[in-house]
């Protein structure tokens, strides 16, 4: 005999899994929801600021058209119908319902601006949280009030099926095993970035290169029971790229605000081989930036010269820090598109030099020794890059002439290394457009559904440029499980 029932039970309370649980409990549906820690919301909450909508009532009151339609086509190029359509088609029909949903349910929203400088003539897509952890609460406590059960501090460990009917969970609840019987289960608990053997298997970098921001806790369990029940796996590895950061490597709290805002702006770049190799401005799309700091192996240098930060110590420049805009519509502030002057810059770099972060040297010949590149390579792309700075014009990458301002040719010189950053794994098992797990012949594995980042079909090889998306899939993928699950108890 099992110590509970449920018709329904959820695995991780973030976005994808609240957003389940609650929707089956309005359905009528008995649903216990699992944390593995001891409070909900996950990376929907404690990382995210808002979620991607398309046709919501907000963008229709201010005149934003933007449709579902928009958003289907833009996406589909985006991944060049690599990923699966009718999910794509599911998740757009249903985001502009969720604002509502969620509001409805106490978690507000308002339409702002798009947060990242490139994408200002995009119509406007971002719905940032309103009072988001009373709002989350809001939404804990609807759950409950509608009968549904919370339990904390409780790992989801077996899964037993007979005649492909759920018959029983296995749980480790506090340290306590105990079980539930259920009629289905819905894996909402967040991917596996978490998990470094996991991470070591599927990226394709260096993992001592990845700088994760993602959830701890997201340690792969539910995506380990699905693979075990012969779900397709084939889209396992695929990161939610985001920017670079510079990182300690002996202190994982450091952290440097001159150093980050260095980083946040397009000076000359230079690959693991001491080679140019991308537009640097790049670093205002954090999709964009994130993919090629992955593609070239996992981190970058960024070289500045004496002359240069001579220049930054006492003068203001007109760049745009490319998070600013991100932090200023949060705090409801405006832009001011400057940075600096940076009068500690000199002794910000010595402590990025003894955080093991950056590297200093005289010349290029001992700069290329310290970091192990070919110098007469480096020396190749720094007189190349000298010489577009001179001619105002990038012929090879098409740097605007704004940002091409600072030659490399005083030194002492400065490397400064920006890693690779995630904010999680969005590649999982296998769904269709009702998020329904599939096996590795393509057909439904009844009563066991994936959502969020358990879930692949959403992308390619890549998290999209549309602002918000990935917080949007979990919270619409999470809707769509649980009310297909409580109609189909």
């Amino acid at each position: 005999m099992s110590d509970f029932n449920a018709d329904i039970v959820v695995v991780g309370a973030g976005a994808s899994g609240i957003g389940a649980a609650l929707a089956a409990t309005e359905k009528n549906a008995k649903v216990i929801l699992l944390e593995k820690g001891d409070k909900f919301g996950g990376a929907g909450m404690f990382g995210a600021q808002g979620l991607f909508a398309a046709g919501s009532e907000l963008q229709k009151k201010a005149n934003n058209n933007y449709s579902p339609d928009d958003a289907y086509k833009e996406m589909m190029n985006y991944t060049h119908y690599r990923s699966n359509t009718r999910l794509t088609r599911a998740i757009v029909d249903k985001s502009a319902d969720t604002i509502s949903w969620l509001a409805n349910n106490g978690l507000k929203t308002e339409l702002v601006n798009n947060t990242q400088e490139v994408h200002q003539e995009h119509p406007r897509v971002y719905h940032q949280y309103i009072d988001k952890f009373n709002g989350f609460q809001n939404l804990m406590d609807n759950f409950t009030s509608n009968g549904g059960q919370l339990f904390t501090k409780t790992t989801i460990k077996k899964l037993v099926r007979d005649d492909k009917k759920v018959l029983k969970v296995t749980i480790d609840q506090d340290g306590v095993e105990k079980s539930i019987d259920c009629q289905k289960v819905i894996f909402s608990d967040g991917g596996f970035v978490g998990n470094p053997k996991m991470v070591d298997k599927y990226i394709q970098i260096d993992s001592d290169d990845l700088f994760s921001m993602g959830e701890r806790k997201a340690t792969g369990d539910g995506i380990k029971i699905l693979a075990s029940l012969g779900a397709d796996t084939s889209g396992i590895g695929t990161f939610e790229n985001h920017a670079a950061s510079v990182v300690s490597k002996t202190d994982p709290k450091w952290h440097n605000d001159t150093i980050f805002t260095l980083t946040n702006l397009p000076f000359l770049w230079l690959n693991r081989r001491g080679e140019r190799f991308v537009n640097e401005d790049i670093c205002y799309d954090f999709a964009l930036w994130g993919n090629s700091t992955y593609t070239n192996g996992g981190y970058y240098y960024f070289v500045l010269d004496q002359k240069t930060v001579e220049y930054l110590k006492t003068n203001q420049l007109n760049w745009t820090n490319s998070f600013e805009r991100t932090f200023t519509t949060l705090a409801h502030t405006p832009v001011t598109h400057v940075v600096g002057p940076f009068p500690e810059i000199e002794s910000d770099l010595a402590e990025a030099v003894a955080q093991g972060a950056a590297k200093v040297a005289n010349t290029i010949e001992n700069l290329s020794e310290d970091l192990g590149f070919d110098a007469k390579k480096v020396k190749e792309n720094l007189d190349g890059y000298n010489k577009v700075i001179s001619a105002e014009k990038d012929s090879e990458f098409g740097k605007p002439s704004k940002f091409l301002k600072f030659s490399v040719e005083q030194g002492p010189f400065y490397a400064i290394k920006a890693q690779s950053t995630t904010l999680g794994t969005i590649g999982g098992v296998a769904v269709d457009d009702k998020l329904h797990v599939i096996n590795n012949e393509g057909q439904v594995i009844e009563n066991v559904y994936a959502t969020g980042n358990n879930a692949s079909g959403m992308y390619d090889t890549s998290y999209p440029t549309l602002e918000g998306i990935s917080c949007a899939f979990a919270w619409n993928s999470g809707r769509i499980a649980g009310e297909d699950a409580a109609e189909n108890i």
